[in-house]
């Protein structure tokens, strides 16, 4: 019987030996943790530590920090010029006006405004916030007027975009973008012969032309000489006139004579002369001296149905804009055919220099 109890005692409690090895691991890791709870017991923690050291450093930094940002503020700058002792006062991130300062000491020269975009770190956001206050060239920084304070102009502020000076046309609320534009123009020989004609500017949208029309003032400008032998005798219906006839005057050749086709084509016809300026290339001097030799007959022009052009037939028009023809057929989905012309300006789906424009070429019937 003994025998017997042994025997069942063995088989009860052998193991094999990853099992007695699984068993130590287990063992060992009792011991451990028993060990670990009574070094941990016998550490003394001070819940009541002073840190009123560290919140005085913090506080200081604060401090310091609001007072600088208080010190900083915008103001008119040329980045070409603008010296670091005037970069220490201006509020953009210090290591946007270190890469400034770097790209120039590279030999880099800013253009024009938007030529700060190209600096590493500059994103839409600081962009926007400095564009305003960049001015060109260097005496942008005896300006002390944001040019959103001259919109809209005193009523008796009067301009002429021909002669004002780069200083007048920003006080007067021009961007420098603009400014730039204008001044191209002019070093090209360009004129403006009337207000309208800022509109041929890139840059100056119909909702600032609008803000200033009331205050441009041209001067007459006398008309070009013209020249010894004058075009006689040659009349010229432009919107009947093929290449062979236009060729025929002075000072337009085959180039010009095909542009002017194709930009009558996609107005519909001509209704005024004047709309020869538009034509891509076309030079005044030209216009001016063949001016007298140009009639035009406007019943033929080829116009616009609002009540039934659809997207494509609106948008291929040089002076309907993509909004425009949104805001139409948006109208027309809701409300039904227009009753007039004049609903395009009352309902405000054109404003009134572009309604001015493209009044000849629509038409609700």
């Amino acid at each position: 019987m003994e025998e017997s109890f042994r025997h069942k005692f063995k088989e009860y409690f052998y193991f094999l030996k990853k099992d007695r090895n699984g068993i130590m691991v287990l063992i060992l890791l009792i011991l451990l943790t028993i060990g670990g709870h009574y070094i941990v017991e016998q550490i003394e923690i001070n819940p009541h530590a002073d840190i009123t050291e560290m919140i005085k450093v913090f506080e200081a930094w604060e401090n310091e920090q609001k007072l600088q940002d208080e010190s900083l503020k915008l103001f008119y700058f040329d980045p070409n010029t603008i010296s670091q002792e005037q970069f220490d006062s201006l509020r953009i991130p210090k290591s946007i006006k270190n890469n400034i300062l770097k790209y120039r000491s590279a030999g880099g020269h800013f253009q024009r405004s938007a030529d700060l975009k190209k600096i590493y770190g500059m994103n839409d956001s600081i962009y926007a916030l400095i564009e305003p206050w960049l001015c060109f060239p260097d005496k942008a920084l005896q300006l002390t007027k944001k040019k959103e304070e001259s919109l809209p102009l005193p009523v008796n502020e009067k301009f002429d975009p021909n002669t004002s000076t780069t200083d007048e046309l920003l006080l007067l609320g021009f961007n420098s973008f603009q400014v730039s534009n204008i001044e191209k123009y002019r070093r090209k020989g360009g004129k403006f012969y009337k207000p309208e004609d800022l509109l041929k500017i890139f840059g100056v949208d119909t909702n600032f032309y609008l803000a200033i029309s009331e205050n441009i003032k041209v001067e007459e400008i006398l008309s070009y000489s013209i020249d010894d032998t004058p075009n006689i005798n040659i009349q010229v219906e432009l919107n009947a006139a093929d290449s062979l006839t236009l060729i025929q005057l002075k000072g337009i050749g085959p180039v010009f004579a095909s542009r002017i086709i194709k930009y009558r084509n996609l107005l519909g016809g001509f209704h005024s002369a004047e709309q020869l300026l538009e034509v891509y290339g076309f030079p005044e001097k030209t216009f001016y001296e063949l001016k007298g030799n140009f009639v035009v007959d406007t019943l033929g022009i080829k116009k616009v149905r609002i009540n039934f052009a659809e997207y494509l037939d609106m948008i291929r028009h040089p002076y309907i804009e993509k909004e425009n023809v949104e805001a139409v057929l948006n109208y027309r989905n809701k409300n039904g055919p227009f009753l007039s012309n004049e609903q395009l300006l009352t309902e405000g789906l054109i404003d009134s220099v572009a309604y001015k424009r493209v009044k000849p070429y629509i038409t609700c019937r």
